[in-house]
């Protein structure tokens, strides 16, 4: 048990915990991929439809979300009495390394093997997940390790986020979840009065915590059960909703034309957090319309099963096969379409096998050890418990 915290048996198997499994969600994480992609790839969109940078927010929304339930779990399983205490929180850093760590540190061999000089040249800094400070430190963005800034700060969440869920008292977890997304835009605000880098403002964790928050608070939600009650509000609340949302969204992509040194470019991240925990609670009480079968479309599942993989390796495939393609007069200007399929087809191919091949074994592991603790201590120090 937690110093200074009390044992509260009522907690130990809170079923409002436990998330269970959202095809929509996956399908989410597929759409949001899909706007990365779009972005690398040069795919020619309006300002208004750019979706690159709102689709990495949505990730670390995500994020957030699931992290904080599984850390009301394991803080259930370190109050159960005889089960070792931390060593579920040991099992936490466990799940994530597994989950993380496999395809992350094999493309950054990948990368050094294939002779991208940026990955050997700043490798170290790469493979202790501080390339977001790394960069900020550069100032400019690297282009061929410039993806790896997001898994970086979503590594400095995960070892930060613990404090905030496990060690402070329940009672201020709602005040230091929306201190959390007031502090993320008046770090933006600071930057950009002081003129701090572009680069600092986006890539380090504290531009980008009220991301995570907004997913925490979502989580908060779904524990307490408000979320079930949203179908009992008025139906012109329901109507307005989606309409505030996607306000939210083009508000937030006409932010972003502005002028480096505007106040209101500041507001671009809070808007977009806006129209996502919208997308995350409306995927959560499930999608029934046209839009939900296409979410739960079985392509779009996989993509978003794979879509971590889909990440890690497609700027690489950018840099090692674009050049191949120019012989053949592929490139950004000429014939971009068939450029954008090769490059796709590639990705998702090279991601597939990495994910039945290489990240599923890990995670098997992980599973195994999950069944492992779901049966009952036989001695005091307890066993791993699932997460």
């Amino acid at each position: 048990m937690l110093p200074g915290k009390e044992l509260d048996h009522s907690r130990q198997e809170d079923p409002k915990v436990k998330s269970g499994y959202l095809p929509h969600l996956d399908g989410l994480r597929a759409l949001a991929i899909l706007g990365v992609l779009c972005e690398h790839f040069a795919v020619p969109l309006p300002d208004l439809l750019r979706c690159g940078p709102v689709s990495v927010r949505f990730f670390f929304v995500l994020t957030g979300y699931f992290i904080t339930l599984s850390l009301w779990k394991v803080e259930a399983q370190m109050n159960r009495p005889g089960e070792g205490g931390f060593i579920h929180l040991g099992r936490y850093y466990l799940a994530r390394l597994l989950r993380i760590g496999p395809p992350f540190y094999l493309s950054l061999l990948l990368g050094a093997l294939f002779g991208i000089e940026e990955v050997r040249t700043n490798f170290f800094w790469l493979a202790i997940f501080q390339a977001n400070n790394y960069i900020a430190y550069l100032g400019y963005w690297p282009d061929a390790i410039s993806h790896y800034w997001s898994l970086a700060v979503q590594e400095q969440f995960y070892m930060l986020w613990p404090v905030v869920v496990l060690a402070l008292p329940r009672k201020w977890f709602i005040p230091t979840v929306i201190g959390f997304i007031i502090f993320g835009l008046v770090f933006r605000i600071v930057c950009v009065m002081t003129e701090t880098s572009t680069i600092t403002r986006w890539v380090t964790i504290f531009g980008c915590i009220d991301s995570f928050a907004v997913g925490a608070l979502v989580a908060w939600l779904k524990r307490s059960r408000l979320l079930e009650r949203m179908q009992f509000l008025p139906k012109i609340v329901l109507f307005a909703l989606p309409l505030v949302a996607f306000s939210c969204f083009f508000l937030g992509r006409a932010m972003m034309t502005l002028p480096e040194g505007n106040l209101f470019l500041t507001l671009t991240e809070s808007f977009d957090a806006v129209f996502l925990a919208w997308l995350l609670v409306t995927a959560l009480n499930g999608i029934t319309s046209r839009c939900g079968q296409f979410l739960g479309w079985a392509p779009m599942v996989y993509l978003g099963k794979i879509s971590y993989g889909v990440y890690v390796y497609h700027i690489f495939i950018i840099i090692l096969v674009s050049p191949l393609l120019v012989p053949y007069g592929l490139d950004e200007t000429h014939y971009a379409a068939i450029r954008i399929m090769v490059l796709f087809a590639l990705t998702v191919m090279i991601s597939s096998l990495s994910w039945h091949f290489f990240e599923r074994p890990f995670l098997n592991w992980k599973a195994a050890l999950a069944d492992h603790t779901a049966r009952p201590a036989l001695s005091s120090i307890g066993s791993f418990a699932t997460n």
